[in-house]
């Protein structure tokens, strides 16, 4: 079966989101994190590429039968929001 989002099939999805996670891996806000250390530092460096990636894995488990299929895509799919929501926190709360 070939699943779909907003008439896109959910492997291109997921095709755009790992690209996603290489281009925040590569662009982070480094200027804010220049004087953090510690758990700061990793949220500020690497949460925001989580999320893309986290949503890659979302849509495939998605578009794939088995594994858990679109029941745990959509765990997944909610811990990127958590991911999300903590390096938003976090970035607005470093000065």
């Amino acid at each position: 079966m070939d699943r779909k989002f907003l008439g896109v099939p959910l492997v291109v999805w997921g095709t755009l989101c790992i690209v996603l996670t290489i281009v925040w891996s590569i662009f982070w806000p480094h200027q804010k994190a220049a004087t953090t250390t510690g758990l700061r530092f990793v949220i500020l460096r690497w949460f925001h590429a989580l999320v893309w990636l986290l949503l890659a894995i979302a849509a495939f488990l998605a578009a794939i039968d088995g594994l858990g299929g679109p029941a745990l895509a959509r765990t997944v799919a909610f811990l990127s929001l958590i991911a999300y929501l903590v390096f938003l926190v976090t970035l607005n709360t470093t000065s």
